[in-house]
């Protein structure tokens, strides 16, 4: 380590500015200024004194300062600013001063780096120079930081081992100190009243460096000027950060257990849901086979209410039946209507959810065996299929309560035992489910869109479909002008997995009055499509 400006370089570095280190050692002035009052010309010698900022603050305080280091290079710094200082080793000098002839002895970061035999001689040749009260300063790095005691003390190659506080405060009253003061330095402010300590605060944050001031006595009472200075606490122990850490350790395992409390709680409610969520599970699989059943008895009232509408093309005596049907149609459309919109909102709604709600559909159409297999994924579906199977019954009780059912019960029976044969029958179905669709444009629209992201239900619809050909081109007519599907006008050819059919048939052939009444009806829907 003899290479010229090596130790000056990397002091400069690791040390930090002389602007700093002066701000730093500016806590040492409280002890000093009182000897200002006690001595005339106080003088004082600082040990390995370096660039010399000490000297510079003494000098700047009143002092007569003086300084000695072994390093001629880090003394050119002190020489360029007039400071008084000389080349040669600390302690021989020391030992060549008279018996109470200095104020004050100091060493910055001096003691560690000499053995620990020679710091013992500088305690007591110390003791021997300074006058009565005088004051004996050494700062050096604090081992109870466990990343400087560990780390950073080793990165001088010229420092000996570290030197814990209390056995330096123990060797300055073995030499006979009166009182001694362990200040602890250089701390992060930001940890002087946090609570919030993490593990690397507590190995970090205590204070990296201390200082012992040992002051011998004056020949009697200690003046009171110096009380202030000492009753003072300085910095952070290792204690201090370890008490903070212990403290926020209980207050979060506090709070983990208040937290797991509450989710045991919560644990309760959610058993009670997954038995609320089994037992509408049971009543969905009740509601699937009740809604089939509504379905078909459904399918076989319309089936009959169309074959009214057929034979009364062929009897004019049965018009007066025809225009009571009409009325009813009318109604039942403006009720289509306000199904529509609340359809259509129901569908804005459900959107959301529509992945889940595909994921679920098969569920559902598996019936009893697949619903048991997929209980998690049909939870979401309770609300909705019981919502659809009472709107199904709440449609059918309305159907036979009507005025037309109940009028023509007569005709179903005398039109079975007179006509005997399916294909009217089969026409009348045709036709009646062809305006009811014509009716429900909109909803029916709204309720394509998650059959046709599900391939495999898309299919088993289109198959049972292509045996009435005419229902599934209107079907697929409706899809088209809602965009449901896209339009190709060039090829109308059929193709039952892509819903591409051609037009709508032709109605069947009605009386003058009937088509009088099925051009109003297809007027006002017309117009309810174009206001919505």
């Amino acid at each position: 380590m003899n290479q010229t400006g090596f130790y000056s370089t990397f002091e400069e570095r690791h040390r930090g500015t002389r602007e700093l280190i002066k701000s730093r050692l500016g806590i040492y002035r409280p002890f000093v200024e009182p000897l200002l009052m006690r001595f005339k010309n106080p003088s004082a010698i600082d040990l390995g004194c370096g660039r010399g900022e000490w000297l510079e603050l003494m000098e700047g305080w009143g002092f007569d300062a003086r300084g000695i280091d072994l390093d001629d290079d880090m003394l050119s710094s002190c020489r360029s600013r007039g400071l008084k200082v000389q080349t040669g080793d600390a302690i021989a000098f020391l030992q060549t001063l008279p018996d109470a002839s200095e104020s004050v002895v100091s060493g910055f970061h001096f003691a560690e780096h000499i053995p620990f035999s020679a710091l013992q001689t500088l305690a007591a040749e110390a003791f021997r120079v300074l006058r009565p009260s005088g004051l004996l300063i050494l700062e050096t790095p604090n081992p109870e930081n466990v990343v400087v005691g560990t780390t950073n003390f080793y990165l001088d190659p010229t420092h000996q081992r570290p030197i814990p506080p209390s056995l330096l405060a123990f060797l300055a009253e073995y030499s006979g100190y009166a009182r001694v003061k362990i200040l602890r330095l250089q701390e992060a402010s930001e940890m002087a009243g946090s609570e919030d300590v993490g593990l690397f605060d507590v190995f970090a944050g205590v204070s990296p460096d201390y200082a012992i001031v040992a002051q011998k006595s004056g020949g009697g009472e200690i003046p009171d000027a110096f009380r202030e200075a000492f009753d003072k606490e300085y910095g952070l122990e290792l204690r201090d950060l370890t008490d903070r850490y212990d403290a926020l350790l209980d207050r979060r395992l506090s709070e983990f257990r208040l937290r797991l409390g509450n989710a045991e709680s919560q644990a309760g409610g959610i058993s009670d849901a997954l038995a609320r969520i089994g037992d509408l599970q049971d009543r969905l699989i009740d509601s699937v086979s009740q809604t089939e059943r509504n379905a078909a008895r459904a399918e076989l009232a319309e089936g009959s209410a169309q074959i009214a509408t057929a034979v009364a093309q062929e009897q004019e005596q049965r018009a007066l039946d025809a225009e009571s049907l009409a009325r009813e149609q009318e109604q039942r459309a403006l009720d289509a209507e306000s199904l529509a919109r609340e359809l259509e909102q129901r569908a804005l709604d459900a959107e959301s959810l529509a992945r889940e709600l595909e994921q679920r559909a098969l569920a559902a159409e598996n019936l009893a065996r697949e619903l048991e297999q997929k209980n998690h994924e049909l939870g979401g579906n309770c609300h909705h299929w019981w919502l659809s199977a009472s709107a199904l019954e709440s449609e059918r009780d309305a159907l036979r309560r009507s005025w037309s059912w109940r009028i023509t019960a007569p005709l179903r029976g005398a039109a079975g035992l007179a006509i005997g044969g399916v294909t009217p029958l089969k026409r009348g179905v045709n036709h009646l489910a062809r305006i009811s669709i014509e009716t429900l444009h909109h909803p029916v629209a709204i309720l394509m869109r998650p059959i046709l992201r599900r391939p495999d239900l898309s299919y088993r619809i289109n198959q049972r479909l292509m045996r009435n050909p005419a229902l599934h081109q209107q079907l697929v007519r409706i899809a088209r002008q809602s965009g449901v599907i896209p339009d190709l006008p060039n090829h109308p050819a059929e193709n039952t997995a892509q819903g591409s059919l051609a037009a709508s048939p032709e109605p069947i052939q009605l009386t003058p009055r009937a088509r009088s009444i099925y051009a109003d009806l297809k007027a006002a829907i017309e117009k309810n499509r174009e206001v919505h």
